[in-house]
């Protein structure tokens, strides 16, 4: 009995001792975060549920106001909406978001939007580029 509570102990000991912190979530959020990213319609597959944004001032081809988001360091979101006019973008303050370990930005939008959770994988995050697929 002494040998298997020792091999348990050991085996546990060696699982939570090579266990790594996630080392790549804080640089990924630092590309995301305090910067627009701009929905890039022209990149999406008809076919497909991922969505892709760029930064804003990427040179997107000419086109209708974009739709966007703001991920704000303190937890903000603010969601930017095409303007009825085509003068631009409209920012509003929409909810808040975290990053999960998991690669997942998840959002909670304010009581005047609706008071909706949402989860969006993310697929490609570079300095460049923002690939996302919303998930249930």
């Amino acid at each position: 009995m002494r040998f298997l509570t020792f091999f348990l102990t050991a085996f546990l000991f060696l699982q939570l001792a090579s266990c790594k912190p996630d080392a790549d979530v804080a640089p990924k959020q630092t590309k995301l975060v305090d910067r627009t990213w701009l929905r890039s319609h022209e990149e999406e597959s008809a076919n497909s549920p991922i969505k892709v944004y760029r930064p804003e001032g990427y040179a997107f081809p000419p086109s209708w106001p974009r739709s966007g988001y703001l991920f704000h360091a303190d937890g903000r979101l603010t969601y930017y909406n095409p303007a009825p006019n085509d003068a631009g973008s409209i920012p509003s303050e929409v909810g808040t978001w975290t990053w999960e370990n998991s690669g997942i930005i998840h959002g909670q939008l304010s009581a005047q939007y609706g008071s909706d959770n949402y989860k969006l994988r993310v697929i490609e995050l570079t300095e460049e580029i923002l690939q996302v697929e919303p998930i249930q």
